[in-house]
């Protein structure tokens, strides 16, 4: 069985760093997900989405993973059952992330609140993509 997430949206908040077992990280955020129920009420899921890192790995993306800042991520779908606060179940839909592309930065702190409108958002000359895209087909495809 083969299972691949791919979203595409602004971050509705900025990434934070948290510290695991021994050396590893998560960096975590989220990105919405709208869509048109049947009788035409919009609703949002919230993604919450997981990129673990190593102790050897870099967390440099994690500058750039701000509110607003458009990315497209590819990873595993993932259902994390909790219990929330009043001792009810509840569900999480979460993405565990491989790859992350930023399409478009957001806008930093110091600039003018009209700049930090969405459609503002500054387009880099080269999205980044962590890990490198090499181009070449995995070695683990299902067929």
């Amino acid at each position: 069985m083969y299972q691949k997430l791919i979203i595409a949206g602004r971050l509705g908040r900025d990434a934070e760093l948290r510290s695991l077992s021994g050396d590893n990280q998560v960096i975590r955020f989220s990105i919405p997900i709208t869509r048109r129920g049947r009788d035409d009420k919009e609703e949002t899921l919230w993604v919450e989405c997981n990129y673990f890192r190593g102790a050897n790995d870099s967390t440099e993306v994690l500058k750039y993973l701000r509110k607003g800042a458009i990315v497209l991520v590819e990873g595993t779908p993932w259902i994390r059952q909790y219990v929330k606060n009043d001792n009810t179940p509840g569900v999480a839909f979460e993405c565990r992330v491989n790859n992350i592309k930023i399409i478009a930065y957001a806008p930093r702190a110091e600039e003018s609140p009209a700049a930090a409108e969405p459609s503002s958002a500054a387009m880099p000359d080269d999205p980044a993509s962590i890990p490198p895209d090499t181009g070449e087909p995995a070695d683990d495809l299902p067929f």
